[in-house]
């Protein structure tokens, strides 16, 4: 996320074409993602396209980088700003044009910057200037991240049933029938912040695509401290793949049930603790919060955010005990 104008990686964790008319994308089978020349269309301020998972269960896009592609990029809604693979940089020419610092959970690290020429999801152009440039595990092979930064004014829609991303203007959008809506807020520019309850108690909720897995903060702990099962040692170790060096998350807080607000409830999720340094870098440290990865955020059959409005929509299952997104 942005904060003083700082680049922001992910915190990855060890665990077709789209034809889309006004009411809804319909998509094609994923093995075409790598035979699509583009996304199909709606407009020309609107794109739809088939997705693609990586091997961590993220959804990948067909971006065109400089008018070559499309390549694979992670969707990564924990990202201010898109990035290229050192790999792809390499590959298209691209010259390091100087650096800059990028955060992560761990900390901060320095990457070189390049300018693109161009980014472009279907006929939507993309911020292409000063991408910085990434390697190992943090992309699980995959070319690139796709950030939010071409977000502001847009809402992003990831359906997971139908495998396909759908970015639109905010204004005129299509309604988005029989979904739930949650009214977060902004901060540090495009950051969406949602609130949510655990045993009552006011707990700030971060929505991240980049991250296969749901992390929060010591303050979070402490407030449940009693409530909640704290396990300091878990023998299933994993490991969060960043800009920098990986680091083990040891200690995990189990939740029986997180309230999202308008009837949407999380149960039994496991969130990895620790004071991470992007909690800081986002002024969250002392605020109880929950970063949600994809391993909550793929048990709805969708979700959308809505970069103008600041809210959140999800598109969730229907169980015989009631409306849920389990694990």
């Amino acid at each position: 996320m942005d904060a003083a104008g700082k680049w922001v990686a992910p915190a990855l964790c060890a665990a077709a074409l789209c034809w889309a008319p006004a009411a809804f994308a319909e998509c094609y089978d994923a093995d075409q993602l790598q035979a699509a020349p583009s996304p199909l269309f709606m407009d020309e301020a609107s794109a739809s396209g088939a997705t693609d998972e990586d091997r961590r269960g993220r959804m990948v896009a067909p971006v065109m980088v400089a008018g070559q592609g499309p390549f694979r990029f992670i969707v990564d809604t924990g990202a201010n700003r898109s990035v290229l693979s050192q790999a792809l940089a390499t590959q298209l020419g691209l010259t390091p044009t100087g650096s800059d610092e990028v955060h992560s959970v761990h900390g901060v690290t320095v990457a070189p910057i390049v300018n693109a020429g161009s980014l472009t999801y279907g006929p939507l152009p993309l911020p292409s200037s000063q991408m910085p440039l990434l390697q190992g595990a943090v992309l699980a092979g995959e070319q690139g991240l796709l950030g939010v930064d071409g977000m502001r004014g847009r809402r992003l829609r990831m359906d997971f049933e139908r495998r396909c991303i759908e970015i639109t203007p905010s204004q005129g959008a299509p309604r988005l029938r029989n979904w739930v809506t949650i009214q977060g807020e902004f901060r540090f520019g495009s950051l969406v912040v949602i609130p949510g309850e655990i045993r009552n108690q006011p707990v700030n909720l971060l929505i991240d695509t980049g991250s296969d897995t749901s992390m929060a903060n010591v303050a979070l702990r402490e407030q449940l401290r009693g409530g909640v099962r704290v396990d300091y040692s878990r023998t299933d170790v994993v490991r969060a793949f960043t800009a920098g060096e990986p680091i083990a998350l040891d200690a995990a807080v189990l939740i029986p049930r997180l309230d999202m607000g308008e009837g949407v409830e999380v149960e039994n999720l496991i969130a990895y603790v620790g004071n991470f340094h992007i909690f800081n870098l986002w002024g969250l440290q002392d605020e109880p919060t929950l970063l949600i990865g994809m391993d909550v955020l793929s048990q709805a059959r969708a979700i959308a955010i809505d970069y103008e409005h600041g809210t959140v929509h999800f598109r969730i299952r229907r169980f015989e005990t009631g409306t849920r997104i389990r694990r």
